[in-house]
C-alpha cells in the first residue's frame, strides 16, 4: 500500500476522533451546566418550565440569528415578581451550506425576565455600527425617559436589555450565567431603576 494513503487514511481518522472527542466533551459539560442550573434553580425556589415561557413574549434577543435553541428554562418569583431564568444557543450563518459569513457562527448565552410594565425599548452594548447611540456605552431605542446618567453607569456595556412593556429581559454581555442567584439580583437591582 501506497505511503501516502496511509497517510490519508491515518489522519482523516485521526480528524474525525478529535471531532467525536469535541463533541462527547460538549455534551458532557451541557449535561453538567444543566445539573448545575437544576441545583442553584432549586434552591431559589425556581421550577422547570418549556422554552414557550420565553419564546412566547416575542423578544427580539431570542429571534436572532437563523436558528435559536432556548433551553435550562426555570420560572419562579423573586421578591414577589415573576422571573424566568433560561439559556439560549444562537446560530449565524450556515457553515454546512457554505452560507456562514465573518460575522456567523454560535453563540451561547443566559437570560433573565421579570415579569414588570415598562416603558418599551431596546438597549445594546454599543458597536462601531451601532444606530441611537445613546452614549459611550451602549445604544438605545425607544421609550428612554427612566435613564440618566447614574443607570447609564451601572449598566455599562454589561447587558442588553429589552421590554416589550410587560416584561423586562436582561441579557449578560458575551457570557452565559453562572450563579443564577447572584444575575437575579443584580438585573433586579438595575429594574428598580428603569420601573
Amino acid at each position: 500500500m501506497d505511503f501516502r494513503l496511509i497517510f490519508i487514511i491515518g489522519f482523516a481518522g485521526f480528524v474525525v476522533i478529535v471531532i467525536l472527542l469535541a463533541i462527547v466533551i460538549t455534551i458532557l459539560n451541557e449535561k453538567r451546566r444543566a445539573k448545575n442550573l437544576i441545583k442553584q434553580a432549586k434552591e431559589m425556589g425556581l421550577e422547570p418550565d418549556s422554552k414557550e415561557m420565553v419564546t412566547s413574549l416575542g423578544f427580539e434577543q431570542t429571534q436572532l440569528g437563523n436558528k435559536q435553541k432556548v433551553y435550562n428554562v426555570f420560572t419562579g418569583t423573586y421578591d414577589g415578581l415573576q422571573v424566568i431564568f433560561f439559556d439560549i444557543t444562537i446560530v449565524i450563518g450556515y457553515f454546512i451550506t457554505g452560507s456562514a459569513s465573518s460575522h456567523g457562527g454560535t453563540f451561547k448565552s443566559s437570560g433573565i425576565i421579570f415579569k414588570k410594565n415598562a416603558p418599551v425599548f431596546e438597549l445594546q452594548p454599543r458597536s462601531p455600527l451601532s444606530k441611537n447611540a445613546y452614549n459611550k456605552y451602549f445604544s438605545l431605542d425607544g421609550d428612554s425617559s427612566f435613564m440618566d446618567e447614574s443607570l447609564a453607569e451601572k449598566i455599562g456595556r454589561n447587558y442588553t436589555i429589552e421590554s416589550n412593556g410587560t416584561h423586562v429581559m436582561f441579557v449578560p454581555s458575551g457570557k452565559r450565567v453562572e450563579n443564577i442567584s447572584e444575575e437575579v439580583k443584580a438585573t433586579y437591582r438595575i429594574l428598580q431603576n428603569i420601573v
